[in-house]
């Protein structure tokens, strides 16, 4: 327990700095498993950029497990779906943004479990599926789903019908995750399309990307998307 809380304490000061990565890289050499934990449980995190960067270094170690443990790092992401089963009596905070890391950092991981990220996103046409009813607990998942089409779009490929929803939402933030998301798998006239109607959307969103907790404009990552999906 000593351990645990000791971790905790060290990840809570350093996350948030800009050396983070090269801070965490000791705690690498130690038992994986032990580390989880305490990055776990900053996913519950008030600060902001501390939660996201524990997200971060979630899977920075999730991914190293994988590749001295894959089964290991099997039962970690299976936790954080557990997470999200109303059954666990959890709420799930952090966990499909750490599914997305984890799996934007580990292809194998990535293969097995992209569909059940992306499950959690999209209504089943017959049976229960995974969907998410807990709109916030569905932003985690948005994120997750951008996160992961940034380093492999092609298993993310079924989520663009969903990134093409948000578009029209009402929430700014939805609205420029889904922009974030397309700028990865859209493709065709009709994405540009839906994309354009955004170059003059001037709402300004805080939004983590490239392990940085940065203010967007909407307008900014529509044209960053449309560039891409013209390419």
């Amino acid at each position: 327990m000593a351990h645990f809380k000791s971790m905790k304490r060290d990840f809570s000061t350093f996350l948030p700095r800009d050396d983070w990565r090269s801070c965490l890289e000791p705690y690498l050499d130690l038992p994986l498993r032990t580390v989880v934990g305490p990055l776990f449980s900053l996913l519950l995190a008030p600060e902001p950029l501390l939660k996201w960067r524990a997200v971060s270094a979630f899977g920075v170690t999730v991914a190293r497990l994988s590749e001295q443990d894959m089964e290991s790092a099997r039962v970690v992401m299976r936790r954080l779906m557990w997470n999200l089963n109303e059954e666990s009596g959890a709420i799930g905070w952090g966990a499909p943004e750490s599914m997305g890391e984890s799996m934007a950092r580990c292809p194998r991981l990535a293969k097995e479990f992209n569909r059940i990220l992306v499950s959690y996103a999209q209504e089943p046409t017959s049976g229960d599926g995974n969907y998410l009813d807990h709109e916030p607990l569905r932003r985690g998942v948005y994120w997750g789903m951008a996160r992961l089409a940034e380093k492999h779009p092609d298993l993310v490929q079924r989520g663009c019908v969903t990134f093409l929803e948000l578009l029209r939402d009402e929430d700014a933030e939805k609205r420029a995750l889904g922009l974030w998301g397309l700028g990865s798998v859209g493709s065709g006239p009709v994405v540009a399309s839906a994309v354009r109607l955004l170059v003059n959307d001037l709402h300004v969103v805080v939004m983590y990307r490239n392990d940085q907790l940065r203010e967007y404009c909407v307008s900014d990552l529509a044209r960053e998307a449309l560039t891409k999906i013209e390419a």
